[in-house]
Formats: C-alpha cells, structure tokens, sequence
C-alpha cells in the first residue's frame, strides 16, 4: 500500500515542457517536436511521462524517514501513452512514438513518522522532491515540491536552453500503469508570462 501510494504520487509530478512556440524569441521549435506537445494557450505546455520501476533505487519501494531515492523514466509526446493497465515498456516507442526526453526524479523520504507524533504531523509532506525534464533536443525544466495524500504539490524552478529562466506551476495527473508497475501519467506546465528568456 505504502510503495502505491508512493509511486502514483510521484509520478503524478513527473512530466514536462517540450516545444513552447512564441515563449523564447529567436528559438523556434524543432520539427519532431511540434507534433508532440499540445499547448492550451502560449504559456501551458503538456507532456505524458511512463514512469519505470526498474529504473528505481531500494528507498524509492521501501524507504524510511530520512531515506534518499531516484527513479527514472521517458518523456512522450501528449496523448501517446495508454490508460488504465497497459503494456507499454517506458523505453520503446507507443505506436511508432518514440520517447523525446528523460525524466528523473529524486528525493528523501520524510515518512514514516513516530507513532506517537503521526497524527500531529497528519499534513506534513511525507516526501521531498526534485524532477528533471530533460528533452532529447537539450531543452530541460526543473520541478520541485513534496508529496502529501491530497497529491503532488510542485512549482517550476527554471530551466536549460531555450527553457531558461521558466517560472510557473506544474499539475500532473495519473491516468495508468505501465509494464513496469510504475504509473503513465500527463504533466501541464503552466509558466508565468515573460520568465522565459
């Protein structure tokens, strides 16, 4: 229960930007690309993220307060990840779509708590994290935020490339599981007007 719990809170905030046209003067999106990332308006952007068990250290499944962990996985295009319990492999293509970016994501476990305390710290986030979207196009964004039972809680804290100096809010949405056991979910980035430079 504890390690589900875990996993579909974390990859509930994994997932990020790609191609944001309009938001950097001067750098145009790439072809392969454009296809890939829906945007609700200029200044949202959407990714799928299949998270990969395998690619998770001990802590990840069991840790303890205080234990550090990481687990990766494959940055997709919008759309392209199956719901429900799928069969997709975070590594191959869905459907001839091929992953566009690696998401990582590491951090410390604050929970369990001491018995004794657990109801009084009932609101403290029982995980610490920080994700990476990194674009195969050398793009990345950088989350960061903690995990409580309600969900993820992340903000934008900048980005590499093109995505330099990205601010905003990260929402992201579990909407299955992959082969690995680990959750395919949709990440939307909506970053502030004119942080982008």
């Amino acid at each position: 229960m504890k390690r589900t719990i875990k996993i579909v809170l974390f990859a509930m905030a994994l997932a990020v930007l790609a191609s944001l046209p309009g938001i950097s003067p001067g750098f145009g999106p790439l072809v392969e690309l454009q296809s890939v990332v829906k945007a609700a308006n200029k200044n949202t952007l959407t990714f799928d993220v299949a998270c990969d068990c395998r690619m998770g250290s001990p802590g990840f499944f069991t840790g303890n307060r205080g234990d550090a962990w990481i687990v990766s996985g494959k940055i997709f295009p919008t759309g392209t990840l199956p719901a429900g319990n799928a069969s997709n492999d975070p590594t191959l293509p869905v459907n001839g779509v091929a992953p566009i970016g690696e998401w990582t994501c590491r951090g410390q476990s604050a929970a369990p708590f001491p018995p004794a305390l657990e109801a009084a710290y009932s609101a403290t986030p029982f995980a610490f994290n920080t994700q990476y979207f990194m674009l195969n196009d050398g793009r990345a964004l950088t989350v960061e935020g903690y995990a409580i039972p309600a969900g993820e809680r992340l903000s934008l804290t900048g980005g590499i490339g093109g995505f330099s100096g990205a601010a905003g809010d990260v929402e992201e949405e579990g909407f299955g599981t992959n082969a690995t056991g680990c959750p395919n979910f949709r990440a939307e980035f909506t970053i502030r007007p004119g942080s982008v430079h």
